[in-house]
């Protein structure tokens, strides 16, 4: 095999590496880069309470699966971008506040994400 149509193989490879990696980030879940993001963002910082059992908390915190579907919060607020913005930011309850953690992008990623849970 001559050198050229090695580097050739090795183009092609990588180009069609490319493609899928592309095609796999926008097909993955059918998500946006924000959402993505959201997504990363919502297993680091939030699966752990809202998707799991925790044992040592006397009361569970909310699944967040499908809480744009209602119009209120599981607190009783407003189902609103603008309210769960707020909740992540400020806290709530038990819930920490998440403003020394999370920037506005971070959350606003991390609310377009919880819109495309159902």
């Amino acid at each position: 095999m001559s050198r050229g149509s090695g580097r050739v193989r090795l183009i092609c490879f990588l180009s069609a590496a490319s493609f899928l990696m592309a095609g796999c980030s926008q097909m993955g879940l059918g998500l946006s880069g924000a959402e993505l993001h959201g997504a990363q963002l919502f297993d680091l910082h939030c699966a752990e309470c809202h998707e799991e059992i925790n044992p040592d908390l006397k009361k569970q915190p909310p699944k967040l699966k499908g809480l744009f579907r209602s119009k209120l919060l599981p607190s009783g607020a407003p189902a609103s971008d603008q309210q769960v913005h707020k909740t992540i930011i400020e806290g709530l309850g038990t819930m920490p506040a998440f403003d020394q953690r999370l920037n506005e992008q971070d959350v606003d990623d991390l609310v377009k994400y919880l819109h495309t849970s159902k």
